[in-house]
C-alpha cells in the first residue's frame, strides 16, 4: 500500500511540474500599439506572439523577450539589420549616434534597437519560442561634458508627447537615413515596443546617424573627450557615486549587486 501511494505521488508531481512547464510556455499575445503588463509574467519562460507594423527602411525596436537572429530573420527578412546604439559624441547642438552591428547576437530583452527593414510596409508577426519575459525597463544613455545628456528610451507602453518634454524618434517620411526628429504634442507619440531619444543640456540638436560603426572605434573616440566619470540612474539623474543596482557611467551600464 504505501509503495502503491509513493508512485502515485510520484506521479502527480510530475503532472503538477508538467502542468507549470505548460502553462509558462503557453503562447503570450503582446501589444505593440497600447502596450501589455508583463510584470505578472517577470522571468517565466513563454512561446510569444506579437505584430508590429513596420515600415521600409529603418525602424526602431524595443520588446520585453530575447529573439534569436534566426527568429529574427523570420520575422523581418534575412537582410533585415540590427543595430545597437554603441557611442554618442556631441559637438554643440549637433549630436551623432554610433551604431554598432549585432544581428548576429540576437535581440536582448528590453535593450533600444534600430532595425532595417527592405519590405513593402505592412503588419509583420512576430515570434519568439521558449523565451524569457523581463519587465525592467528599457534604457541606454551616455553623458558628455557635464553638459549634455543622451537617452535612447524603449517604450513599454504607448507614450504620448510631452510639450515640456522634448522626445525625439523616426518619422517615417525620414526613415530612410534614420533621421531623429522632435516629436510634437500633435503626433500620436510613440507606441509600444518603439525607441526614442531625450537630451538634457543643447537647445534644437541635430542628430547625425552612423551605422555599423566597430564598438571598439566609437567608444574610445568618445571616451576621449570624457574625463568627469559621472554616474547616473536609469532615469538620467545624477547619482553620488555608484549606487546599488544599475548606474550608468559614462554611457555604460555598470550592475551592482
Amino acid at each position: 500500500m504505501k509503495g502503491l501511494l509513493k508512485k502515485m505521488a510520484i506521479v502527480a508531481g510530475c503532472f503538477a511540474f508538467s502542468a507549470t512547464m505548460m502553462a509558462q510556455t503557453k503562447v503570450l499575445y503582446l501589444s505593440s500599439v497600447e502596450g501589455t503588463n508583463v510584470s505578472q509574467y517577470d522571468g517565466q519562460i513563454r512561446n510569444v506572439t506579437m505584430y508590429r507594423s513596420m515600415y521600409k527602411g529603418w525602424n526602431t525596436l524595443s520588446v520585453p523577450f530575447s529573439m534569436t537572429t534566426e527568429e529574427l530573420n523570420a520575422a523581418f527578412g534575412a537582410d533585415c539589420k540590427l543595430e545597437k546604439l554603441s557611442a554618442i559624441k556631441a559637438n554643440g547642438s549637433v549630436i551623432d549616434l554610433y551604431f554598432t552591428d549585432v544581428k548576429a547576437d540576437g535581440v536582448e530583452a528590453n535593450t533600444p534597437y534600430l532595425v532595417y527593414y527592405t519590405g513593402e510596409t505592412k503588419s509583420i508577426k512576430v515570434v519568439a519560442n521558449e523565451t524569457q519575459i523581463h519587465a525592467d525597463d528599457a534604457f541606454v544613455a551616455g553623458q558628455y561634458d557635464g553638459k549634455v545628456n543622451v537617452g535612447f528610451h524603449g517604450a513599454a507602453k504607448h507614450i504620448e508627447p510631452n510639450a515640456e518634454f522634448n522626445m525625439y524618434g523616426i518619422y517615417v517620411k525620414d526613415n530612410a537615413e534614420a533621421a531623429f526628429t522632435q516629436v510634437t504634442p500633435e503626433t500620436s507619440g510613440f507606441y509600444a515596443t518603439r525607441c526614442y531619444i531625450t537630451v538634457e543640456g543643447v537647445s534644437n540638436p541635430t542628430f547625425r546617424a552612423h551605422h555599423n560603426v566597430e564598438p571598439a572605434t566609437a567608444i574610445n573616440t568618445v571616451k576621449a573627450e570624457k574625463a568627469n566619470g559621472e554616474v547616473f540612474n536609469l532615469n538620467g539623474v545624477r547619482q553620488n557615486g555608484i549606487q546599488k543596482g544599475v548606474n550608468v557611467v559614462d554611457g555604460q551600464k555598470v550592475i551592482v549587486k
